[in-house]
């Protein structure tokens, strides 16, 4: 398969100024792809495009937006597609913790912003850009495709009552992943997501010892003993956009070392 997969397509990443945004914005770049990259930190928005800037020429499009806001999202659409004729690629990345609390102890305004961002803003992003990606009939068979990051914590085997909203707001990124793939399906648009398990991001300040420490507290092994790498979850994006993916749609890809099974066999 071409290298250059993505060439002449422009993708939009969403929460690209760090982590999984960071390393997927990368990735798309050395495939051939423009960007789009949104965050509400600009810094870090600066930082993703000078390290895709210094390896490839690409025409970039930063787009600081709180996803949470539609009025916000309207505007960034606008944007887009004042500089690109087209979003090919929507990564719905964007997305927040909320913190250590159980779904019932946690405090109406921790509900509020985590449900605002993971899953209000995901269906902010994706109603500002799907009715234009269905009519990008220059690209065949598949005119678009969006890509949910979502997490184990919403999977069956992953749900995690210690971070209980966090856990509710990617399950519901998954049911919308499959409500987005049949109504999109027509269109030739498929949706899929990728359910990572703990991974070596700023959420966990990078630190390793953090997240074994984290795994010990809850007495959960990983099969495969490796902490998961953010250029893994790239890897599966890749995958997702490329032509290989093309009949794949309504998908979750858990990425987490074997760990839901593991929690299973507790």
């Amino acid at each position: 398969m071409e290298r250059d997969f993505l060439k002449e397509k422009v993708a939009l990443v969403t929460g690209a100024g760090s982590g999984f945004g960071r390393k997927m914005s990368e990735r798309f770049a050395s495939l051939g792809a423009d960007l789009v990259l949104n965050d509400i930190n600009m810094e870090g928005l600066e930082e993703t495009r000078d390290i895709i800037l210094e390896n490839y020429q690409r025409e970039i499009l930063l787009a600081r937006a709180d996803i949470s806001d539609s009025e916000q999202v309207k505007k960034m659409a606008d944007e887009v597609f004042n500089k690109f004729d087209n979003v090919f690629l929507l990564v719905n990345n964007a997305g927040i913790d909320g913190g250590l609390y159980t779904s019932l102890k946690a405090k109406e305004e921790i509900y509020d912003k985590v449900m605002s961002v993971n899953i209000k803003g995901a269906w902010n992003v994706t109603k500002a850009f799907f009715r234009r990606m269905k009519r990008q009939k220059q690209f065949k068979p598949i005119v678009g495709k969006i890509i949910n990051i979502a997490s184990c914590a919403g999977t069956d085997n992953g749900l995690n009552p210690f971070i209980g909203i966090y856990s509710a707001s990617k399950a519901a990124l998954i049911a919308f992943t499959k409500l987005w793939a049949l109504e999109l399906g027509s269109s030739n648009i498929t949706v899929n997501a990728i359910s990572p398990g703990v991974f070596l991001t700023p959420i966990y300040n990078n630190d390793p010892k953090l997240i074994r420490q984290f795994l010990d507290s809850r007495g959960v092994k990983l099969p495969l003993n490796r902490i998961g790498e953010a250029e893994w979850v790239a890897d599966v994006a890749e995958f997702l956009a490329s032509p290989a993916a093309d009949y794949i749609t309504g998908q979750n890809m858990i990425l987490d070392g074997g760990m839901t099974i593991s929690i299973n066999k507790l």
